[in-house]
């Protein structure tokens, strides 16, 4: 018999939703014995639009330690489950399209993703959340959390 999923994908930023995402993940692997990767996109933001400053590096390897210290966290909540996620990190500015990037290359067939916040009617109208970009663009499964 075949597994159910093979590789199981959570895009995961800090939120209380990815949290959310990340131990129904555990739940799942505990039964379909998958893969797991936790995967988060850090932002390297500019000051002045274009060019990075002392400061910026700063504040990224300040929110790079400050996510390793949460995969920790993760990690220790995982191996009481006897489950042993894939930690990745990785420098981006567009989520979604990394996420979709590494699905694709490395063959997940189930993202887990966790909604946290409620937007505004504005915000719907006029900004896509990563959540609708992955849903539109992966062609396997994904489950939404609220």
């Amino acid at each position: 018999m075949s597994k159910i999923f093979e590789h199981i994908l959570i895009p995961y930023n800090g939120a209380s939703g990815s949290l959310k995402a990340f131990k129904k993940a555990v739940e799942l692997v505990q039964i379909t014995n998958a893969k797991i990767t936790v995967f988060t996109c850090l932002e390297e933001r500019s000051t002045f639009g274009l060019f990075k400053t002392k400061t910026n590096k700063q504040e990224y390897e300040n929110e790079y330690n400050l996510v390793t210290q949460k995969h920790i966290e993760l990690e220790k909540y995982a191996k009481k489950h006897n489950v042993l996620p894939i930690f990745k990190i990785i420098k981006n500015n567009q989520p979604s399209e990394a996420i979709l990037e590494f699905s694709e290359k490395h063959k997940v067939d189930l993202i887990i993703m966790g909604k946290t916040k409620h937007v505004s009617h504005y915000e719907k109208m006029h900004y896509t959340s990563t959540i609708e970009n992955v849903s539109k663009n992966f062609s396997a499964a994904i489950l939404i959390l609220n």
